[in-house]
Order: C-alpha cells, then structure tokens, then sequence
C-alpha cells in the first residue's frame, strides 16, 4: 500500500477529520508530502474539505472502499481495468470469466486477487469461498498431469495413479480459479475446460462413467497475444480481456508511488530509514524495466542491499542509497534527465536533494524467504569482526554475497536484456564453460573476463565456419606455461564442438587456455599506456577549440574533443563516448574534462559499465584541460593527474574570492534535518558567542555535493570560523568540529578559545591596514594563515605556546610582503643538519602552505620553510 492509500485507508478506517500536519506526525512524514497526497485525493473525489483553518480532510459518507484501492494507478493507469474487472465480478448470476492480459511483472496475479476480494466484498461469493492460484506452466512438459491437476484423477488413469485425487475444479467449487500462464495448456486441456465453461460439467482424468459439477469463475492471465496459443473456440467463451499497462505507459507519479512502496517493505525488514540521494531517485524514476514493476522491485532490493552493505561494515551513520550503488542499466535513466526534466521536477521538485523512506514500527509484517540477504550479511559481518579479519578482507567476502544475489537476479531478467550483444546459445555456453573451469581450477573468473571469452567465442565459430584459418603464435609456450589450464581447455573444446557442431583446431585451444589463465586475466586491463583524457563540452566546437588550443600550446596530440551540439540528444552523446573510451587503450583509465549538466554523470556510468577506471571534473577551464594534458603527456597517473586539476580548480576559486572585502564572521551547524541536533548545537554555541558580531548558521546536510555547493555560497557572504556537524566535512582549511566534540570540555574549550581569538587578530589587521601594501584584505590573510596553523599544529602533534600563533602570523604576513616586493632571501645556517632531524616536520609544512603560495603568488625558499619549522617545534608547550 502506498503512502497516498495509507493516508486514506487511515480516513476510510477512522472516519474521522485530520489536518496535513496531524497526518505528517502520525505517519511521521514530511508535510509538504502529506499535503500533497491529501490535494491528489481530494482532486480525485475521494477525500472532502472542511472549510475551517486549519483545513481538515474526511472521506465522504457516500464512498465506500473497495480492494482495488491497494492497488497503485487503481484511479489513473488502471481505470478502465478496474472498472472491467468490476464488471467481470458483478455480471449475474455469477460473474464473467475473464482473461488478463499484460507483459512480465505488470502485477497479474496481484489483479486477480483483487477480483477475488472484490468478489466477497460484493457479496457475489461467500466470504470463505476458495481462491486457488494454479501455474499451467508448472506441468507444462506432462499434459496428462496438467489435466489431472486441473480436472482430478481417477484411480488406474496412469502408471502411478494408485488413488483417486479431486482436481481444482473439485477444491474450487463455488469459488475462484486462477489459472496463470494460460497459454501453455494444451489445445485438448483448452478443449476440456471450455466444455466446463459451457455446461459447469466435467470428468476426472481416466473417469468416463460420471459426471461432475461445480460453480467455478476462471480468470486466465498469460503474457502472450491470445490468438496466437489459445484455440478461437475457448477464448469465444471467455467474455472479458482486461489488459495491464506496462510500467514505461503508466504515469511517473504512478511509478514514484512503486518505488516509495518498495521502499518501504524494504525499510520495515531492515528496522531502518532508506535515504535515497536525487540522482539514484531519477533514475530509478527514468530507467527501462524491461520486466516491469517485477524488475523495477528486484533492482531497488539490490540497491537496498549494497547500501545495507555499506551501513553496516562502514559503520556510517545512515543507511544512504547513492547513484553507485544501482546497477549500471538503472543508472543509464540519468541519460533521459533532460527530456523528463519539468516532469521529473513537478513530480520530486527541484530544491530537494535526499528523499527518506520509512515505515513506522507498530505496522508488522511478515518476513519472506526475500530477507535471508540481510541475514546473511548482519552474520556474516559479525562473524569476521570476531575473528579479527581487515576491513578489506570483510568487504571482499561480503560482496560474494551480493554478488551472488546480483547473479540469481540477473537469471530473473529477460534473455534478450542480458544478451544485447552475445547470442544468446554462445552466452549460455560461457557460462557452461566457466562453471567446469571454475571447478577443475578451483577459481572464480569475473563477469567482465566470461563476457570478453563470449565475444572472442562467438568471432571464432564464425571463422570456423567460414572456413578461415586460426593460428596462435606461441601454442607451445602457453602449454608449458599454463599445463592445467590448457588440460581443460581442451575438455572445453570438445564441449564446444559436441554443442555448436564445429571442430575446434589445436591453436583456438591456445587462445582458450589464455583466457582460463589467472595471470592474463590480472594483467588484461594493466598495459603500459597513457591516461586518457576526454574533453566534452556543449556545443559544435567548443571541446574541440579546446583542446586544439592546449595541443598546440604544449606541442602535443594527447587527447580527444567531444562536441555535443545542443540539438544532439544526451543518449547518443552517452553511446558516442563510451565506443570512443571502447577504442582507447585504456588500462590507465580516463579522465573526463566537462563543462555542466548530464555529461558529469557519463564517467561513472562508463566505469560501471565498462569496467574502466575514469574520474570526472566539471566547470573545465582551458588552464585545467592544459594541466591534464601536460601531465597525461608526462605518464602521470590518473589520481595524480586528477588531484593537481582539482588543486588548480580551487587555486582559481580561491584566488577570486581572495580578492574581496572583509567578511562578516559565522559558524555553521549542521545536520542530515537541518533542525534537531543542528539546533541544539546552535543554542549550545550562542553561550560562548555572547555580544561578539558572529552569526550561527543552521545548515541541512543532504549530500556532500550539494553541502559543499552551499558552503561555496556562503563564503561569498561570510568568513566561517568553523563547522559544526553531525557528519564529518572538510571545505578548504575551514576547522570542523563533530556534535560529539561540542559537548566535550577539551574540545568546547578549543571551540571557545577559537571564537575568542579572533578579537586581537581584528586588532593586529587594523593596526597593519596601510603598512601591507601588496595584500589587498589583511584580516583575509590572517584568517587563513590561523586555519593553515591550526592544520599544521593537529598534522604535527604540537600545541604552540600562548601568544606564538600571533608572532608567527606577522611574520608570514611580513614574509609575503617581502617576497612579493622580491627582496633576498635569508640563509637558514646550518640547514642540512636541521632538516636531517625535521624532514618530516618542514615536508608537512611546506605541504599545508602550498595553498598559501598559489592564492599570494609567492614560493617559500627551504630556508624560510626552516625558519617556521623551528617556530613551531621550539615554542611548544
């Protein structure tokens, strides 16, 4: 039941009048939600306004609850078929038989149930009356025990029949029959049955002497068009076709409300609330289901669990589902953001970025076979805590567990989603073959390796059929090599050849046996390469002009240029890209330069995807492009080269706002609500505030990305002395401080003098306006040179001795006045000998001011490094 059908389950149930907000506390939900809700069932004439404030919402008296209300769409997709099925249902003297109509996992046993309540609701059966559920393709392969199932059995029939055994007809008497994946009885079964439909009579299987009768309404459900299974004669007699949409034709509203439901069962198992962040909802909102409602459930189950994954062997403080925890074809609906953009925002609005799920703990519910997966999990991490395994280790053994899930999942999924690129006779064959080779060799081999042997499999018949010639250059070396491996390789030939009638030559065995080789599978995606780097960009050239400018600058052709003209929609752009990195030679991984929008999300998805390393920087600028090339060019690695781009990316951003005018002072509290603790701790602050000019800011955490966004604003208006939070956030030097901290004495102390501080600092800045000429904001300079010590002080272990931090200060302000006016530099006597004894201590040093010079455009000399490294280990206390 979704939220919406609870809210007016709740009305139906109580009869009484609620408000919004009466609503939200008892459901524990958001109000605006629950407004929301109370607005779409009053537009669907299902709840009625009072006219007093506040506005209190009642069912009507003259509307009664039926059971397809649990149904989702029951008043929009699902309309016209509830109304058939209503239909169905009270047609005298007893009801039509019906067939449903409707594609994998579009709900059709969940619809005839709902017949089958309705049906005793209505009184048109008593309230005991039987409801059988009845696969026909169960017996699919044994028509005779299909029929006897359906029909019943008489003793003797068959071999086997020793007794006699009443049939569904028999059980079902007066009641209702459902018989799913109709399709697969057989033409005499259908010939049978729509006899029973004519007369009401029938015989036992072997039976010939009697007949027997009962009162039996059959509703059929098959996934197939009728004509092309079912004889003319019988659907003739099956009046009623009620047909089921599937998930891509019902609205997106319809789908949200899915996704919320499934979320919650999955909230109510776990005993926890699921925060989905706004990229994960999109495209769980936007992706192809190809089995429908059935797959969009599966996918958000293996979501749940890798998030659960996370929760609980990190120890994170929320069970938090991401973008990266969806499988890569859910991830792939981000792609269509664009085109759903102003339907995607009137549906989950445009602001909101973590969205919660949760069921509240006096609603029960049975627990299915389905959770053994979290089980598992919670056992199994318990287990290697106890025997003092790493955390790498556990990670590692738990992820079997979810990929064994994944697996069984992905056996559940249409042939035709699986094999989009492999036949599928060669993809089963893989999977045979790896299965053998996993047991002989005593290994597992990745899905990336099974699928790069399908691929080369599938050219190799090709070749053989063609006729072609294969030859391996070094046949005999990989036999000495890999003996074992090449042992079962040439049992996987003879598997080959007896299953594809083809005859496999001796050097195809080679290639096999390099494919079962643990080493080549190790060293696949590891050669000697470059980084790739990837500019993409809006528009016919910019990318392009781009990059052409950086190639020339440096003298170099590392590098591609993606245009993405505006008219280009983002799925081909994405198709583009990723056969772009297919061709590459990317074992370094790639890195991808991009302006804005949707091309930020391609890296991930290409990792996923492709299995190939990428990291992604948006807001590219010609100076970041000409750094990645550079060191590309260099053979750097991907992370270096990653981090210097975004080292230059904040040198710039710091470098504008360094630029201007002294700032009011802050510190921000925060928190996942925004309220709550985030409150507490802003009334726990004001104490220690008392009439100095410092503003409490009361921040909502709702995901790294976005908090880190608004902090950048807020720096434009405030210089922030500190954050406050409940997760842990580092923005440039800024201290942050964790809510257990603030109601610790050491640390409130620390917070205390921090504030408290800052006062000589405003009078040491006035008391130097005018004598600092090169420094446009002195007080600017110092807040930063006190962050900047303060990090130095926590890497180092050391406490400066009371009025130090001040000498020291002035000393680098003065030093950068100088260096800037290019006056010479002075000797650190007897350096060698002192950075033998501080190497460590100047490197840290020399580390934490890098900042410093980029934002001053100054270099500190090794003797200057000295000179403060001997500051600070000769004043502390």
């Amino acid at each position: 039941m979704s939220r919406k059908d609870e809210i007016l389950h709740l009305l139906q149930t109580t009869k009484e009048s609620f408000s919004a907000l009466e609503i939200a506390e008892k459901f524990q939900l958001d109000r605006t939600n629950v407004s929301r809700y109370l607005n779409e069932l009053f537009k669907e004439n299902k709840i009625e306004k009072g006219s007093g404030k506040p506005i209190k919402y009642r069912i009507p008296s003259t509307l009664q609850n039926y059971p397809f209300q649990r149904l989702i769409g029951a008043e929009g997709s699902l309309k016209v078929a509830v109304q058939q099925a209503q239909a169905a249902i009270l047609y005298p003297p007893r009801g039509l038989h019906t067939l449903i109509l409707g594609k994998t996992g579009t709900g059709k046993s969940l619809f005839a149930e709902c017949m089958y309540e309705y049906a005793k609701d209505s009184k048109v059966i008593q309230e005991n009356a039987p409801f059988i559920t009845f696969n026909c393709a169960d017996y699919s392969q044994n028509p005779q025990l299909l029929y006897g199932h359906i029909f019943g059995i008489k003793k003797g029939a068959f071999t086997g029949a020793d007794i006699d055994r009443p049939g569904l007809l028999e059980k079902c008497d007066q009641g209702i029959l459902f018989l799913d994946e109709i399709h697969r009885l057989p033409h005499e079964g259908q010939e049978m049955l729509f006899t029973f439909i004519d007369k009401g009579e029938f015989r036992r299987l072997g039976e010939t002497d009697s007949l027997r009768k009962a009162s039996v309404q059959i509703i059929g459900a098959t996934t197939e068009i009728p004509e092309s299974f079912l004889l003319e004669t019988f659907t003739r007699r099956i009046p009623m076709t009620i047909t089921l949409p599937s998930l891509k034709d019902r609205r997106m509203e319809e789908r949200y409300e899915l996704i919320e439901y499934f979320l919650i069962q999955e909230s109510k198992r776990l005993n926890e609330t699921v925060y989905v962040d706004r990229r994960a909802l999109s495209a769980l909102l936007l992706y192809h289901t190809s089995a429908n409602i059935g797959q969009l459930q599966r996918d958000l189950k293996l979501a749940c669990a890798k998030a659960f994954l996370n929760y609980k062997s990190n120890q994170i403080q929320y069970l938090h589902i991401t973008q990266m925890d969806l499988p890569v074809h859910v991830q792939k609906g981000l792609l269509d953001t664009k085109e759903f953009r102003e339907k995607m925002n009137k549906l989950i609005g445009s602001d909101q970025e973590i969205f919660k799920f949760h069921e509240q703990q006096n609603k029960e519910e049975a627990i299915g076979t389905e959770d053994n997966l979290y089980d598992v999990i919670e056992r199994k991490l318990h287990n290697l805590h106890q025997d003092g395994r790493s955390e790498a280790e556990i990670q590692k053994e738990i992820l079997v567990d979810i990929n064994q899930y994944f697996n069984q999942y992905l056996d559940q999924l249409p042939v035709s989603s699986v094999n989009e690129v492999v036949n599928e006779s060669i993809w089963g064959m893989t999977e045979r073959i790896y299965q053998f080779a996993e047991q002989e060799l005593k290994r597992t081999f990745s899905k990336k390796m099974k699928f790069a042997f399908a691929l080369h499999l599938q050219g190799t018949i090709d070749r053989i059929r063609q006729n072609s010639a294969i030859y391996h250059p070094n046949l005999n070396d990989i036999r000495k090599k890999y003996s074992m491996e090449f042992k079962i390789s040439i049992e996987v030939a003879q598997m080959i050849e007896q299953e594809m009638d083809v005859e496999i030559p001796l050097d195809e065995i080679g290639y096999i046996t390099m494919f079962l080789a643990s080493d080549v599978e190790e060293n696949m995606y590891h050669q000697e390469q470059l980084v790739g780097i990837i500019v993409m960009m809006h528009g016919k050239s910019t990318a392009t002009s781009m990059l052409q400018t950086v190639q020339e600058l440096l003298g170099v052709q590392q590098g591609k240029a993606i245009d993405m003209p505006l008219s280009m929609e983002v799925g081909e752009m994405y198709e583009r890209v990723k056969n772009t990195v297919k061709n590459m030679n990317h074992s370094k991984g790639v890195l991808f330069l991009v302006d804005m929008g949707s091309l930020s999300s391609f890296g991930n998805l290409i990792f996923e995807e492709t299995g190939v390393k990428t990291r992604t920087i948006s807001m590219t600028s010609t100076p970041i492009v000409m750094e990645a090339v550079r060191k590309a060019s260099l053979g750097r690695s991907l992370d270096d080269i990653y981090q210097s781009c975004l080292q230059l990316f904040d040198y710039q951003s710091n470098t504008i706002k360094s630029r201007g005018k002294s700032l009011k002072k802050a510190i921000i509290t925060a928190c996942f609500t925004g309220e709550g603790v985030a409150l507490k701790l802003k009334s726990k602050l004001k104490s220690l505030i008392g009439n100095r000019d410092i503003e409490l800011l009361s921040l909502q955490f709702l995901n790294r990305q976005a908090f880190t966004d608004k902090i950048a604003q807020i720096t434009e208006q405030y210089d922030i002395l500190a954050i406050v939070g409940t997760v842990h956030f580092q923005y440039d030097d800024i201290p942050f401080y964790s809510a257990i901290d603030i109601f610790q004495k050491n640390s409130f102390i620390e917070i205390e003098e921090l504030i408290k501080d800052d006062e000589p600092f405003q009078k040491m800045a006035n008391s130097l306006e005018g004598h600092i000429k090169t420094i446009p904001s002195i007080m600017q300079l110092i807040q930063r040179i006190r962050n900047l010590m303060h990090e130095i002080e926590r890497k180092l272990n050391v406490t400066l001795e009371d009025g130090v931090d001040k000498g020291i200060i002035i000393h680098l302000i003065f030093l950068i006045e100088n260096m800037k006016l290019n006056q010479p530099v002075r000797v650190f006597h007897e350096f060698e000998q002192f950075r033998k004894k501080y190497a460590r201590e100047m490197s840290v040093i020399k580390e934490t001011l890098a900042s410093l010079e980029k934002e001053y455009y100054f270099i500190l000399s090794e003797s200057e490094i000295a000179y403060l490294c001997q500051m600070f280990m000769e004043n502390r206390k």
